[in-house]
């Protein structure tokens, strides 16, 4: 993986070496095979990352802050491109785009509630994988937003655009399921109620993840510490589920829009 584009958006310092803050200004472009890109339109509350062929600009993507790379995800030359987008509300948008077949959007994850923690070549076979944590399940009724637990997903190239691979990673996802399962026995120890329901939930979702929610609902079943959480699992199941099944689909969309970012779906249900 190869950075290729650093820009943040300050716009004190800015102003103090150029004298104003100016929607003239702008980097000199970087090549990306056969397309350039570069950032401009810059002012002090935003800025615009463009990728642009035969002088014509094909996407527009505003933001604050910017960080590019070039990294392999297809298994085909050219390097596919990962940017990074900071929004106003500090949340960070990644973009991938490849030049396969000409320049399309192959995957965008909304950091609202989520975000990237790693894009690197998981299984060695040439291609990079995203990994990526999202709390979903935050919404859930009688769950305190604090506390929420988190999923760890992966996603690959399915010869089309990026997909769900997590069920090919388990032992990442047993990293993540062990992390509920001692902090719900920590959370029982110290009777500490609202821990016991986030840690069971996280526990129980993540296992779902690599075929093994069967065997994570039995064991949470005889070691609850109260009939009350017992119940409020098992009413709360079924959203769980389909959360689960929609996640992280509902945090990955593929868009041909000239100009970004747009409004993502949400993953509550």
């Amino acid at each position: 993986m190869k950075k290729i584009l650093t820009f943040a958006l300050v716009a004190g310092i800015f102003a103090a070496v150029t004298g104003s803050v100016s929607s003239t200004v702008q980097f000199e472009p970087v090549a990306w095979g056969n397309v350039g890109l570069r950032v401009d339109n810059i002012t002090k509350d935003s800025a615009v990352f463009r990728i642009v062929e035969a002088g014509t600009t094909k996407r527009a993507i505003k933001g604050i802050d910017f960080e590019a790379y070039l990294v392999e995800m297809t298994g085909k030359p050219p390097r596919e491109l990962w940017l990074r987008a900071k929004q106003a509300d500090n949340n960070w948008v990644d973009y991938f785009y490849t030049l396969e077949g000409g320049l399309r959007n192959i995957g965008m994850i909304d950091g609202k509630g989520s975000g990237v923690t790693q894009v690197e070549d998981l299984d060695g076979d040439g291609k990079a994988e995203i990994a990526m944590f999202g709390t979903p399940l935050s919404f859930m009724v009688g769950l305190d937003n604090s506390k929420s637990p988190f999923l760890t997903n992966v996603l690959g190239w399915d010869e089309l655009r990026l997909a769900d691979v997590t069920a090919r990673f388990p032992k990442r996802i047993r990293t993540t399921i062990l992390f509920h399962y001692y902090d719900f026995l920590r959370a029982v120890e110290q009777n500490d109620a609202p821990s016991e329901k986030s840690a069971a939930l996280g526990y129980y979702a993540n296992s779902l993840q690599i075929g093994e929610g069967r065997i994570a609902k039995a064991w949470l079943m005889r070691n609850v510490p109260s009939e009350e959480l017992r119940r409020w699992l098992l009413d709360n199941e079924s959203r769980m589920v389909n959360t689960f099944y929609s996640y992280p689909g509902c945090r990955i969309a593929v868009s041909q829009t000239r100009e970004l970012p747009i409004d993502l779906p949400s993953c509550a249900r």
